[in-house]
């Protein structure tokens, strides 16, 4: 029986290693690997019945303070509560799943499962599956199989790849029509951090390319990374390199949102307060920490801007759609044009085309079932009016049904015309 250490130890660990175990301190590196553990393998057959029980005895309280840990946490105020994970079978069942789940559970699943995707209205993924979504999608872009390193760009990738990369995909997730783009932009940008990282650290300043290219990453494949090496040291990849090392230079103001996205940010946002966060208030949840300082006094320096000037711009009028036009407009002119291809504070595969057209969408989606519901009450009114009159001239020839048959029946009274002559003659004198 061999001991295996996990460092750093404590005192205490030192002090209880040096008693059961002195072989070890007093010789040094003087005696011979395999004997030092010989002898440590012998002492610890003498002490382990002793040590055995003193962990058995440990175990009942280290366990009730875990489990006393682990309900504190759970009552903690300030905690993110994990909403459920859908997994869905051949037999379109559904079951709830809870826990901390990671991309090697995607992995794992069975080959009749699939977990369900929800997106929001711009194809984004949300909540806790789509975190896991994009997680899965980093480790498949690391795969050269899937993800071939040999390409410059991505545009130059074989469109069967992508289409093998999106049936891949789905062979695990349950993915709305809709997020199918978001899905091959994310696996573009996280081809590209993970080419990035791989030169980060296996390329070194002053290595020559054989250098480069002699030392293969253990997860690549041989040919690839010898392509991709002669890529980075071409003439069009370094142009390349130094736009994108510009590039990056120049973003100074980092965010606070982590891990998560900005697609998930938004969701939750909408699901506390109703509504939809504007451009100033997204910015400053993004880019303040939990405490409500700044992240960078540039981020406060903008937000205060932006709120002088809507506040100045806005005036007396105060209604919603007015204060979220000025806010975007303000928010543009502090913060510069959107790029081609993007827009600000949206995340990965929205573009601005796709936000005009999305909100032109549910606009006319609004209106077309507000304009329906009238239309349907309108319907509703008179065919009851069609009824109730149907019904009142069913009533009607019911009562003069009922009104013929007593006639039939009951023939009318006709008064006695001799008692009354008698009355008339009792009464005269």
């Amino acid at each position: 029986m061999l001991i295996h250490f996990v460092y750093p130890f404590s005192a205490e660990d030192i002090r209880e290693f040096q008693e059961h175990y002195p072989i070890i301190f007093a010789t040094g590196n003087k005696m011979h690997r395999g004997k030092r553990f010989r002898d440590v393998e012998f002492q610890q057959s003498q002490v382990g019945s002793s040590s055995a029980q003193s962990m058995r005895s440990q175990q009942p309280q280290q366990h009730e303070s875990e489990s006393q840990h682990e309900f504190q946490s759970q009552q903690h105020p300030g905690q993110e509560v994990m909403d459920d994970l859908h997994i869905q079978d051949e037999q379109v069942r559904v079951r709830l799943t809870r826990g901390s789940s990671r991309s090697r559970d995607v992995w794992q699943l069975r080959e009749d499962e699939k977990m369900v995707v929800e997106c929001n209205e711009l194809g984004q993924p949300i909540k806790r599956a789509g975190c896991l979504l994009s997680s899965f999608l980093g480790s498949v872009a690391r795969r050269g199989q899937l993800c071939p390193l040999n390409y410059h760009k991505w545009n130059d990738m074989l469109p069967s790849y992508k289409v093998e990369l999106l049936k891949f995909v789905q062979k695990k997730f349950v993915l709305p029509p809709e997020s199918h783009d978001w899905v091959l932009k994310s696996l573009n940008r996280k081809w590209k951090e993970y080419k990035s990282k791989l030169k980060a650290d296996w390329k070194r300043e002053g290595m020559t390319e054989e250098e480069v290219a002699r030392v293969c990453p253990p997860d690549v494949y041989h040919h690839q990374w010898r392509e991709l090496v002669y890529y980075w040291f071409s003439e069009r990849g370094q142009t390349y390199s130094d736009i994108g090392r510009a590039a990056r230079a120049s973003q100074t103001i980092p965010h606070t949102s982590g891990s998560k996205s900005y697609a998930r940010l938004r969701a939750e946002f909408m699901e506390d307060h109703g509504r939809k966060p504007g451009e100033v208030e997204f910015y400053k949840m993004t880019h303040t920490h939990r405490d409500g300082s700044f992240v960078r006094e540039e981020s406060r320096d903008i937000v205060d801007r932006a709120t002088s000037l809507i506040s100045e711009r806005i005036g007396e009028s105060s209604s919603i759609g007015n204060t979220r036009g000025v806010e975007a407009q303000v928010f543009t002119e502090l913060m510069g044009s959107e790029r081609y291809g993007r827009v600000r504070g949206y995340g990965v595969g929205v573009t601005p085309t796709q936000l005009s057209a999305v909100g032109r969408y549910t606009q006319d989606v609004r209106q077309s079932s507000s304009t329906a519901e009238v239309n349907d009450l309108k319907a509703e009114i008179k065919e009851l009016k069609q009824s109730h009159q149907t019904e009142m001239q069913s009533l009607r020839a019911q009562i003069n049904q009922i009104t013929s048959l007593l006639h039939q029946f009951v023939p009318p009274q006709v008064p006695d015309s001799s008692s009354a002559r008698r009355d008339g003659d009792a009464i005269d004198p």
